[in-house]
């Protein structure tokens, strides 16, 4: 992972890189498909209620932006940012927030690092779509079965639900291996459990949950692997578990890596609204790194 001082991030969203397309160059012409149509095919194709609070819809870039090419992301970062640009695509649309706040507010700011963010998406003509609430409650848990599908496990999924798979035999310390393996993850992996316990059941909750979703989803698995929990909450509570003997375990990877997956699936979905317009999925990556002791 590479590492940048303030000064030097905001260097690199100023360097001169080539502009394959400004907001005026990118604005529809006759027959075009715009970034707002794009998200109104969004909107009807989705299967889901439209949410009346939501974080979902345009965070940066004009909706009237022609559509040059799509990438799908867990997280906006600006090395996302960049491949798109590099692949053409001038729609990113991500679960994340831009903007390093839940509310991911537009407001102009005077923080070099927010600032120098914004003027790259302005300079590139980027335009950014949150979709993530809609797209959780999507048929089917495209999270969790995304999720599922990157570790291999589809094949033994319990049936109907994509948050509970029942694998060969292992041990804890085993499937640790190849969750980090799966998911190109080593920095940011948590674990609470005994390395040597047995273990069958798997439960998935990708993303932030809270505590409510994990003793739901205990009884009925061995081990649950999630993205984040609170740390005085779920890990806790699976922490004293196995402090009075039960064979429990939980496996953290991270918010961001246990979503890229289901955003994956999220751009072979979104191939399928916006036919003839190239798709393509750019993974933040583990957003953490181990030091060595």
């Amino acid at each position: 992972m590479t590492h940048y001082t303030r000064r030097e991030f905001t260097g690199l969203a100023a360097t001169a890189v080539a502009v394959p397309f400004s907001r005026s160059q990118g604005t529809a012409g006759p027959g075009s498909l715009t970034a707002q149509a794009l998200l109104d095919r969004i909107k009807s194709a989705i299967g889901v209620a439209r949410k009346t609070e939501t974080v979902d819809g345009f965070t940066a870039g004009n909706p009237t932006t022609s559509v040059t090419g799509i990438v799908t992301t867990a997280l906006p970062t600006l090395r996302v940012l960049q491949q798109a640009v590099a692949a053409g695509a001038n729609v990113v649309i991500a679960a994340q927030p831009t903007f390093y706040a839940r509310t991911d507010a537009p407001a102009r700011s005077a923080d070099p690092v927010l600032a120098a963010k914004r003027n790259y998406l302005d300079r590139h003509g980027l335009v950014v779509l949150r979709l993530s609430d809609h797209w959780r409650a999507h048929h089917g848990d495209p999270m969790a079965a995304g999720l599922g599908r990157a570790m291999g496990w589809s094949r033994h999924q319990a049936a109907g639900d994509p948050r509970r798979y029942t694998v060969p035999a292992t041990t804890l310390d085993a499937l640790v291996g190849t969750v980090g393996r799966r998911l190109d993850a080593d920095g940011g992996i948590r674990v609470v459990g005994e390395p040597s316990m047995r273990l069958r059941t798997i439960g998935l909750l990708p993303g932030s949950t809270p505590i409510q979703a994990a003793l739901a989803m205990l009884p009925t698995v061995d081990v649950i692997v999630a993205g984040e929990v609170r740390e005085w909450e779920t890990v806790e509570y699976v922490r004293d578990q196995v402090a009075s003997g039960a064979a429990k375990a939980l496996v953290l990877v991270g918010r961001v890596v246990s979503e890229e997956p289901g955003m994956a699936a999220c751009a072979e979905w979104v191939k399928t609204v916006a036919p003839g317009v190239g798709v393509t999925h750019v993974g933040a990556g583990d957003l953490y790194w181990r030091p060595t002791r």
